[in-house]
């Protein structure tokens, strides 16, 4: 297991690699933020395990219902990597991925969480969305 050094370390390598290669909007001390194809992602970096955190966010255009749980329900049980939610109280759907950084980041296995990532979460939202044309 990593020491919460070592897991810094690897944090803020991550941190800088993906400033370098993606236009940041916010950032804070465990996190940064952007848009990316449609969503809003936050990536979070732990100090304490070697692992970075990618949380997807998007509006739904309807009050999410049962047809919408168990399309989400599906979906989980189809990802290995990720899980999916919808939260009704905000109309939001949520993705979220977690991936080890046990020898850090390179830019190819960023680009890589970001296409594995983005296309989990737009295959979810495209369902969720057809939905909202039947209602």
């Amino acid at each position: 297991m990593k020491t919460n050094n070592e897991c810094s370390k690897l944090a803020e390598q991550a941190r800088l690699l993906i400033s370098e290669t993606i236009p940041i909007e916010e950032t804070d001390e465990f996190s940064v933020m952007f848009r990316y194809r449609g969503f809003y992602m936050q990536i979070v970096f732990s100090n304490i395990y070697p692992i970075i955190v990618f949380n997807l966010a998007r509006s739904l255009n309807h009050v999410p219902g049962i047809n919408d749980s168990r399309i989400i329900s599906v979906m989980n049980l189809n990802d290995l990597l990720g899980s999916h939610f919808i939260n009704a109280e905000t109309n939001l759907y949520l993705y979220r991925t977690i991936h080890h950084l046990d020898t850090g980041l390179s830019k190819e296995r960023l680009l890589e969480i970001l296409e594995y990532s983005t296309g989990e979460a737009c295959q979810a939202y495209s369902q969720l969305a057809g939905l909202e044309a039947h209602k």
